[in-house]
């Protein structure tokens, strides 16, 4: 039974993903009803399956179509999540005037901070201290002015950068919030990425709860996140929270927000002020035992904030880390796939926030994280260590993912000293490709297919003196194994290039048992747990390695008629610059491709003549796909 209290009672969710998924959540502890919408791509997602009604939209930067879909299902209020149009006052203002509840600012309060140029002229009228802007000194940030994300954002060294670097920031910004507007700053070098949640209400109450760091980042989007900040002292804590709620009692905000900082030394500048529920919002609710979302719902039915700033108090250490389907070592690359499995569920100091589930595909279409994964502990140190092991032990199979990549920054000693400044993923590149060992789960998968005979079709051999040989791909990593057999033991080593002809790397004496599953080299012996057959799951050594094996003859379909620059990723091709009969100098840019909402440049490898352009603006395509054939000049 509803309390009789509640001013509303359906509450739709204009998002998707986990950030939905966490507001039915709470919605749904608050006595509510949950309202999801979901585009053509979406449709059977986690999102809609966890909410009470579900409705198709064709886009979730519609906001007429979503206001048609609330007043459909007689929704009474909207949550904007992150993202999408959540920072867009002109949805703000439609809602409220087509007299639904708006869970989040005033329009107002969006307006004065949704264009960061405005937005840092008025915090310098509040005396926050301000980056200079400008193009007198590189390096620079190019940054979109209604931008977030890490979306529209790009670092400029070289003045002869600047124009490639502003035209690319424009193009997406506009796709990803429909406004190109972008201005440059200042870039501020080994310094931390600070920020300040504050809340705010409808009786002229303001708070802050305390600080996040978010200094780990990759194109500029958040990868690590912690509170409290292990890099600023009491005093500075103060000043900055001070400086926050300063701002946003300025313009009378209410709700939720974040005002973000650079921090040099015992300086700070302001960066912007996020008007929504931010992504690493779980960390504050961890150190504080707040529900924020809940929050969000109590001010926006009129109530005043829960408590007063001297009730709310921090207890331990929290880190969330945004688990990505994407290959740290190869620059970020978004992966596509379906998640054949994916272990990932909470667990005593383990929180975890998902829109997928085993069987999901990751597509293209939207951004490539999978998961927040919060740990929560005593120390900072105790945090770290619970939330590498469980990242380690954590089984995904289907796409390639940066899980390794973040247990690595876990344990590094500059992390765990607290030296994480901006710059830490550029000066740390052992994190982005930890040493993993690929032979011992490579041998259990051995193991489990059969190690009394020919291991079929991988291993088929006709003749005895030829080795048998095994292709696989464990995590995303591709590693051949070539053995040979003696006296109830194999000989292996592992191959480089062709199977039977490539460079080889004793691996030892090797001894394989199934029940249970052992691997011993050379008298060491780990025991293994392998799930599935040719493709499936190795856990050996406290690490969960996706496997597949691969076929051993090659697939003639895989090959291209045409030679030339190819697709890294699925998208939709933004911008095609050139011609046919176009001279290129090799490193041109010849293919704009847009995918998961970031942008990819494709381009040429040599210097040519563009004998054909194989794409179109507009049109999807795979990856691997060829767009353009460069032949070199005589």
């Amino acid at each position: 039974k509803l309390d009789t209290s509640v001013k509303f009672v359906k509450i739709l969710v204009a998002n998707r993903g986990e950030i939905a998924c966490r507001v039915f959540r709470t919605a749904a502890a608050m006595g509510h009803q949950s309202v999801a919408v979901f585009t053509p791509a979406d449709r059977g997602a986690l999102h809609t399956r966890s909410a009470d009604i579900a409705v198709a939209i064709d886009s979730y930067l519609d906001s007429a179509e979503i206001l048609r879909a609330a007043e459909r299902i007689g929704a009474h209020a909207i949550h904007p999540g992150y993202g999408f149009l959540s920072e867009n006052p002109d949805f703000a203002q439609a809602v409220s005037d087509a007299g639904l509840i708006w869970i989040g600012p005033t329009a107002a309060s969006i307006r004065a901070m949704a264009l960061k140029v405005e937005a840092k002229e008025l915090a310098d009228r509040a005396g926050v201290p301000q980056l200079t802007s400008g193009t007198d000194k590189f390096p620079v940030l190019v940054k979109a002015s209604a931008g977030g994300g890490g979306k529209g954002m790009r670092r400029v060294d070289r003045p002869e950068d600047l124009d490639e670097a502003i035209a690319a920031a424009k193009r997406e910004a506009a796709s990803s919030f429909g406004d190109d507007t972008v201005f440059v700053e200042r870039y501020l070098e080994q310094a931390r990425h600070v920020e300040v949640q504050v809340f705010g209400d409808t009786h002229g109450n303001v708070v802050h709860l305390f600080e996040r760091e978010c200094s780990i980042q990759r194109r500029h989007q958040k990868v690590v996140e912690e509170s409290p900040s292990p890099g600023i002292t009491d005093d500075l804590r103060d000043q900055m929270t001070s400086a926050a709620v300063s701002l946003a009692s300025e313009i009378g905000y209410v709700g939720a927000g974040t005002v973000e900082f650079m921090v040099a030394g015992d300086e700070f500048f302001f960066l912007e002020m996020n008007t929504r529920l931010q992504v690493e919002h779980p960390v504050t609710e961890a150190i504080t035992g707040l529900d924020l979302v809940q929050w969000q719902i109590r001010v926006a039915q009129g109530e005043p904030l829960p408590l007063r700033q001297d009730q709310i108090t921090a207890t331990g250490h929290a880190i969330e880390v945004r688990l990505y389907a994407e290959d740290p070592a190869n620059g970020y690359l978004p992966n596509t796939g379906t998640l054949r499995t994916f272990d990932v569920e909470a667990q005593p100091g383990i929180r975890v926030d998902t829109g997928f589930v085993a069987g999901d595909a990751v597509t293209a279409n939207y951004d490539p994280m999978l998961a927040k994964v919060i740990a929560h502990a005593p120390t900072r140190d105790q945090a770290a260590q619970h939330l590498a092991a469980y990242l380690r032990r954590a089984g995904i199979e289907g796409v390639v993912t940066n899980k390794d990549s973040l247990a690595a920054i876990l344990t590094e000693p500059d992390f765990l000293s607290g030296a994480t400044t901006t710059d830490y993923l550029d000066t740390h590149p052992q994190v982005l490709e930890p040493h993993v060992d690929l032979v011992r789960p490579a041998l259990a998968v051995l193991a489990m297919r059969d190690v009394d005979g020919p291991v079929a079709p991988a291993g088929w051999r006709n003749v005895a003196a030829v080795p048998e040989w095994l292709q696989l791909e464990i995590g995303g990593r591709p590693v051949t194994l070539r053995w040979r057999r003696e006296n109830g033991t194999l000989q292996v080593e592992t191959v480089t290039g062709d199977p039977l002809l490539g460079d080889a790397e004793p691996v030892g004496t090797v001894r394989l048992t199934r029940d249970p599953i052992t691997v011993e080299i050379d008298g060491v012996m780990t025991p293994a747990t392998v799930r599935g057959t040719d493709f499936g799951t190795v856990q050996v050594e406290g690490h969960a390695l996706a496997f597949e094996v691969q076929p051993r003859f090659d697939d003639d379909a895989h090959g291209a008629d045409a030679a030339g620059p190819t697709t890294p990723v699925p998208g939709t091709v933004t911008e095609v610059r050139v011609s046919e009969g176009d001279e290129v100098a090799a490193g041109q840019i010849l293919v704009v491709l847009e995918a998961m909402k970031m942008e990819h440049t494709i381009t040429a490898d040599t210097a040519g003549i563009v004998a054909d352009v194989h794409v179109r603006v507009g049109q999807s395509v795979d990856a691997h796909q060829v767009v353009v054939t460069v032949e070199e000049m005589a």
